[in-house]
């Protein structure tokens, strides 16, 4: 996930590392305009099935030590720790991290700077808690416990007992306070809880009323807030309150409390960094050491994958089965799990005739969704539904999104007919005007480099032209399609989707008032670039955010559901594949989908999902 992260990691993630496709980690937003508390996540509830295979320890449990009504979701996971289930080895695990792709490496291990190298976030930092999207469990890592206070505007953290830094001083309450308070008080420092303490936010302060209780105290009720702080990781107070300037700060003696800390050598081509001798987690991880290699693109990760001189990608590989599976079925395999995003197809509806919910429905009747699978993707995704939401949302998804609306599968004929009977007319050309008679000719923008996005677009096309759209196909350079998408200046396009915790922020993103703003005022990426608000969805958004009643919430997920598939503000097209390869040759325990534990890719900065945790303190050398 680009989890409330900057325009500039979103530049980094895709075009640093993800030219060959657009489809890599789905960016969210980097921050909401200053009307709304900033893009967000879960709720304090959810009810979804445990864990798969508790890696680092985490088994689903109602042992939870959580409290009863306003406290932990369904879905916590127990706190206790699993005594270490393999020996301690040699293995070294080399990497291709997404969004670290070039030809040298910078020395960077801040995880306050908006670009840094893998594992900085999620394998040397670690968060207070992992919110896992792929089982729906939220499992205690650096704090045991939360609670809410009677009111909501409290969140206390309960911190674990006997974690220490890499450094052996002992980690408290007081390393949680300093990072979100330096974060708040520091301009230009980056985190996915900034949202919660920058001017906008909704926590006034964060104090320790001991060694092992953090206090959050916020200005408004806003339970969502929640996962914006559980996935912040933490800094050592002892160490980074040394440096003159955090923002200039490369921490190149890294200490933090996560899997692998030690930075045993680093050139402009490679890096190694072994094992935590302190870690919190006796006998994890099982691994000695990450060793990073710089590697020029895709490409280039696909040739050292296939060599075997690589044993964990997060890169786009056309032709997967032929071009790289086929090399060693044996030992290299590949998971696109398609649970955490849905790919959309935009429309700007500030402009005629996109301002109509029927036109938006007949363009999405128009599309033979398995078809552009299958040249955008090598078929390894699914047509989505009306609710938009993937299955990653499970908890909250109505159960049959059929009864809701039928318009993402195709109908050409019925797209024609609604078009028909709304007013929009064929002329002469075969091609349709506005209802007052002026032509409508639709510009389908493309980004240059996104390979899915351009492989597919003949055939948007043309599946566009059977319903009388005058379709031109006009491709961007990265930065000139960004600035377009946020400013509003389109007419039509794909879209990444929004990767989210719960259906709050995914559609919160898609159709709150408070996320609307002008044509020509940047939204931010990933907010709402479409400007379609609905004040239905305002009221259902503040009853998810304003509870912690997981059955309140889930009404609430239904609400939007329905009202997004009566107003199509965007059209799901196919669930968003994560890209995913690993060989087992001498390294097992990895994320399979038999065994989906967690979140797979291996990822240097943007859309960090903490899942990498559990694949860092779970993998094991054979």
């Amino acid at each position: 996930m680009i989890k409330k992260s900057l325009y500039v990691v979103v530049v980094t993630l895709f075009v640093a590392a993800m030219l060959a496709s657009c489809s890599a980690p789905t960016p969210t937003p980097a921050a909401a305009p200053p009307s709304a508390p900033a893009a967000t996540s879960a709720p304090a509830a959810t009810s979804a099935p445990a864990a798969t295979s508790a890696p680092a320890a985490t088994s689903a449990s109602s042992g939870t030590s959580a409290p009863a009504a306003t406290s932990a979701p369904a879905g916590m996971a127990s706190s206790t720790i699993a005594p270490a289930a393999h020996p301690q080895s040699d293995a070294v695990v080399t990497v291709t991290a997404a969004s670290q792709s070039g030809t040298t490496f910078t020395k960077n291990f801040n995880p306050f700077s908006a670009s840094v190298l893998f594992p900085t976030l999620m394998g040397m930092y670690e968060p207070l808690m992992i919110y896992n999207k792929l089982t729906g469990v939220m499992i205690p890592w650096l704090a045991t416990d939360y609670k809410w206070s009677a009111d909501l505007k409290t969140l206390t953290f309960t911190i674990r007992d006997g974690v220490k830094w890499s450094d052996g001083q002992p980690f408290t309450a007081n390393d949680v306070v300093y990072t979100f308070m330096t974060m708040k008080n520091t301009p230009g420092l980056q985190g996915n809880g900034l949202v919660a303490v920058s001017s906008t936010g909704y926590v006034d302060s964060v104090t320790a009323s001991d060694p092992q209780t953090a206090v959050f105290h916020f200005n408004k009720v806003y339970t969502p807030g929640l996962y914006d702080i559980v996935d912040q990781v933490i800094v050592p107070e002892h160490i980074f309150k040394g440096s003159s300037d955090l923002v200039k700060f490369i921490n190149d003696n890294p200490v933090g409390t996560g899997p692998f800390t030690q930075l045993v050598n680093f050139t402009d081509q490679s890096f190694e960094i072994d094992r935590n001798p302190n870690y919190w987690q006796p006998g994890r991880p099982y691994i000695k050491a990450l060793r990073d290699v710089t590697f020029s693109g895709n490409d280039t990760a696909a040739t050292m994958f296939v060599a075997g001189d690589v044993q964990w990608t997060g890169q786009f590989f056309p032709n997967v089965d032929t071009a790289v599976i086929a090399k060693n079925p044996t030992d290299l395999h590949c998971w696109w799990p398609t649970v955490t995003a849905t790919a959309f197809f935009m429309m700007n509806t500030t402009k005629k005739p996109f301002d109509d919910p029927i036109v938006r429905k007949a363009i999405s009747m128009a599309f033979n969704r398995p078809q552009l699978i299958q040249v955008a993707l090598q078929g390894k995704s699914q047509p989505a539904d009306v609710t938009g939401l993937s299955s990653g949302f499970a908890a909250f998804k109505v159960p049959d999104p059929s009864k809701l609306g039928t318009w993402t599968t195709q109908d050409v004929a019925k797209a024609n007919q609604m078009l028909d009977d709304a007013g929009y007319k064929k002329g002469s050309d075969g091609f349709r005007t506005n209802k007052d008679g002026s032509p409508i000719k639709v510009e389908l923008l493309e980004v240059n480099g996104f390979t899915d996005w351009l492989a597919e677009a003949p055939l948007q096309k043309a599946q566009l032209e059977a319903i009388g759209l005058n379709v031109t196909i006009n491709s961007y350079d990265v930065p000139v399609a960004f600035d377009k998408w946020e400013k509003g200046n389109f007419d039509m396009s794909m879209y990444f989707g929004i990767t989210a915790d719960t259906p709050y922020t995914y559609y919160r993103n898609i159709m709150s008032t408070d996320t609307v703003v002008p044509v020509g005022t940047a939204t931010g990426l990933g907010v709402n670039l479409w400007r379609y608000g609905n004040k239905d969805a305002d009221a259902a958004l503040q009853k998810f955010a304003t509870t912690t009643d997981p059955a309140v919430q889930k009404q609430a997920a239904y609400d939007l559901q329905k009202i997004f598939a009566d107003n199509a503000p965007v059209i799901p097209m196919y669930y968003a594949p994560t890209f995913y390869c690993y060989n087992d040759k001498t390294v097992a325990g990895w994320p399979t989908a038999s065994n989906p534990y967690a979140y797979p890719m291996p990822i240097a900065n943007g859309s960090i999902d903490s899942g990498q945790l559990l694949v860092l303190t779970t993998i094991y050398g054979k």
